[in-house]
């Protein structure tokens, strides 16, 4: 006789790791000769629901990790409890266990989605130091501009465009050194996920994309720590158990500063970044988490001219930096429901100082601040079969403040207060064993102009085979900011964000997205996806605006990108890492003009690959290559007249006579960048003794091209990008 729905139990628990206690999503837990079984979430959480009454072994599997079984014995209508605690494996042992990505593949419905964790960071050559924008800069579907900018240009999105956060919380400028590298420390991350397209419902605010960036809760077993020095900057993380609980703390700072102070090579510039978390157990139903991150850019230089007839003296004072704090209350309300509360507080300030004295000095202030305080609830609810339930809503009060000011006179004070409210629903629906769906839709309300947006969101999955499934997503999205960019910046130094006012409608986005994912021998994953994208409302900067809440202060336009994505990856054994193909189209319409932006790049190529060549030794390789991207060019000068009444006498200035709107294209851009680390243990503790070189072969890739009109006759000038850099570092594990 069958058993009844009413005397069915569940099982469910955390699994964690044991050396560590960090939680482990994506492990495969079965019912040892059933066909029950789950995969734990990104907390490490799962339950396997329908179990009747009787004596199991429950079996839990990862990659890497040694098998673990355990008894269990269900009784009528029980909750039973299993938290298990898994073992790395001392030999890793390829195709017998799962990996997380097929646990992804075979449960979840994740369209453009990809997800790194620290070693795939760490191991890769890069400039300077590990960066994760410059590693997500070699994933298919994203462009950058120049060796210069680690900005994110994602499907023909610009990257004001792209949502950024960190263990929740959002991050509005999270750039070092003006651009050039990101402002997270790679040492602290445990996993950094990245959606370029077709992004479920629970995430909103953005047109292109989704960066998720988790840290490291802490080692909750021992105290361990590392100290990285690196050409760029020394860090060092620490972490450790603490009573119910477990804690990170990790810092970096740039030194030049410090070794040339008090020399004539007084170097003007460091940046610090420091960032923790603290994890502590209410019971097992609860746990709290508070995190941080706190990092500031400070530029102070002086500059006086040798000239004696010339009394330019220019003097900078420029802080700009980061402010994060979140509290995230976890609570197991039911085995089947599952809850994240987050308290968060970002704010990004901005303060620069110029003096500038010659026949007259001149003093430039400029203020840009933004405060983002929110509130967040997030529920999962498991209590109907084949369904995986998500709601949640969301509050965020915004303040943005803008002052400019020159010699004490006030041209720019402004302030501005919206408020944003989310709510969003979805169900991911195993139809049957072939088709998932994921169905969802997110409303917002934006006071600003009392705008109200409903975006649905449907992502497919069908599992044509077992290791071939077709995928495909549509979705609206929605965006209330932008920032103060024009295409015509070849520099941009600091994003200055604007919230929308009623002059302008909100920023929106559709798309449209198919693909296929292959599993093939060896652990291959191949992937191709097709996309499409519409924008409208997109906002550029008029740069002769004087920014009095008027409508002229941006030009109001439209757009669409069309491409599609290649990517075979490996992401397990000795030999590991990607080749990716991009081809793509972007167009845009503003300002009465159609015209390709400069992030227009119509092919680009990726090879990396991470080597394991035995006896410690480890080699990183990177090639990339793709089309030139747009620019404007010069087609001849005139020379304009004026009257200079303090001198008496005629100016005869000279201006380019420019041609269409990037109507050319630069050279083909390629560089290859190699890494080797060595692994060696000295006094008890692992080091790791590393050497990268970027530009291996010297390629004089083009940055732009302009003319100098200070010479007779003009002179057309070539700027390069990165010629060859060799750098040297030192990582020490305790």
């Amino acid at each position: 006789m069958a058993q009844s729905a009413k005397s069915e139990a569940s099982i469910s628990g955390f699994v964690r790791d044991s050396e560590n206690g960090e939680s482990m999503p994506w492990v495969n837990v079965l019912i040892k000769n059933t066909v029950l079984g789950a995969a734990t979430n990104d907390v490490g959480y799962y339950i396997i629901q329908h179990v009747a009454p009787g004596d199991y072994t429950l079996v839990f599997t990862m990659m890497g990790y040694e098998r673990h079984e355990q008894s269990v014995q269900v009784t009528t209508d029980k909750v039973v409890k299993v938290d298990v605690a898994l073992k790395p494996a001392v030999v890793e042992l390829e195709g017998v266990v799962k990996t997380a990505e097929r646990a992804r593949f075979e449960r979840e419905v994740e369209i453009s989605t990809s997800t790194l964790t620290a070693r795939q960071l760490s191991t890769l050559p890069m400039l300077a130091e590990a960066d994760v924008f410059r590693t997500l800069q070699l994933l298919p579907g994203v462009v950058t501009r120049s060796d210069f900018s680690s900005q994110l240009y994602v499907r023909g999105g610009s990257p004001d465009e792209n949502l950024i956060l960190l263990d929740g919380v959002s991050v509005y400028n999270p750039f070092h050194l003006l651009g050039l590298f990101s402002t997270f420390n790679t040492d602290a991350i445990k996993e950094v996920e990245f959606m370029t397209g077709g992004f479920p419902a629970e995430y909103g605010g953005r047109l292109s994309s989704v960066l998720s960036i988790t840290n490291n809760e802490g080692n909750a077993k021992e105290f361990a720590g590392s100290v990285n020095i690196s050409m760029l900057s020394a860090k060092a993380t620490l972490q450790g158990p603490i009573p119910r609980g477990s804690y990170l703390i990790s810092a970096r700072r740039t030194y030049f500063d410090q070794i040339f102070k008090g020399t004539r090579y007084d170097f003007p510039y460091f940046f610090y970044d420091l960032q923790g978390k603290i994890n502590f157990d209410l019971g097992h139903d609860h746990r709290l988490t508070l995190s941080g991150f706190y990092g500031d850019d400070k530029l102070d230089y002086d500059l006086e001219s040798d000239d004696e007839e010339d009394d330019l003296a220019v003097g900078i004072d420029w802080l700009w930096g980061n402010r994060t704090t979140a509290l995230k209350w976890r609570w197991l309300i039911h085995p089947n429901l599952y809850s994240e509360v987050l308290l968060t507080r970002s704010n990004f300030a901005l303060n620069l100082d110029l003096d500038i004295i010659s026949t007259n000095a001149v003093n430039l202030k400029v203020e840009n601040g933004i405060l983002d305080r929110s509130i967040k609830a997030d529920l999962s609810y498991f209590g109907i079969a084949e369904h995986g339930i998500k709601f949640g809503v969301s509050q965020s009060w915004l303040d943005f403040k803008y002052a400019f000011g020159i010699s004490g006179n006030q041209l720019l004070d402004y302030e501005t207060s919206p408020a944003l409210f989310a709510a969003y629903a979805q169900d991911q629906w195993q139809f049957s064993n072939l088709l998932s769906v994921r169905l969802g839709a997110r409303l917002e309300h934006y006071s600003i102009g009392q705008y109200t947006t409903l975006s649905p969101r449907l992502g497919l999955k069908y599992r044509l085979y077992d290791n071939f499934a077709l995928k495909g997503s549509f979705g609206l999205y929605h965006q209330f900011l932008t920032t103060a960019a024009s295409d015509d910046q070849n520099f941009n130094f600091i994003d200055l964000w604007f919230p929308l006012t009623e002059q302008y409608q909100p920023l929106n986005a559709v798309h449209y997205v198919g693909g296929v994912e292959w599993w093939l021998p060896y652990d291959l994953i191949f992937t191709c996806e097709f996309y499409h994208k519409t924008m409208a409302n997109l906002l550029e900067i008029n740069e002769y605006s004087d920014f009095n809440n008027t409508t002229d202060d941006f030009f109001v336009g439209d757009g669409q990108a069309t491409g599609f994505e290649i990517l075979l990856k490996k992401s397990t054994g000795r030999f590991n890492g990607w080749i990716g193909y991009t081809y793509s189209r972007t167009q845009r319409h503003i300002n009465a003009l159609t015209f390709y932006p400069k992030h227009d790049r119509r092919h680009n190529l990726n090879l990396v690959l991470n080597h394991d060549l035995g006896r410690s030794w480890n080699l990183g390789f990177v090639f990339t290559c793709g089309s030139g991207t747009p620019y404007t060019p010069v087609l001849g000068k005139y020379v304009r007249y004026s009257w200079d009444f303090h001198r008496n006498e005629v100016d005869d200035d000279i201006y380019n006579r420019m041609g269409s709107k990037n109507s050319q294209r630069y050279p083909i851009y390629h560089r290859m960048d190699l890494s080797l680390r060595k692994r060696w243990r000295l006094w008890g503790l692992e080091n790791y003794p590393y050497v990268q070189i970027i530009n291996v072969y010297n390629r004089k890739n083009i940055f732009l091209y302009f003319w100098d009109h200070d010479t007779n006759p003009s002179k057309f000038i070539t700027v390069p990008m990165f010629p060859i850099l060799p750098t040297i570092g030192m990582e020490i594990n305790f």
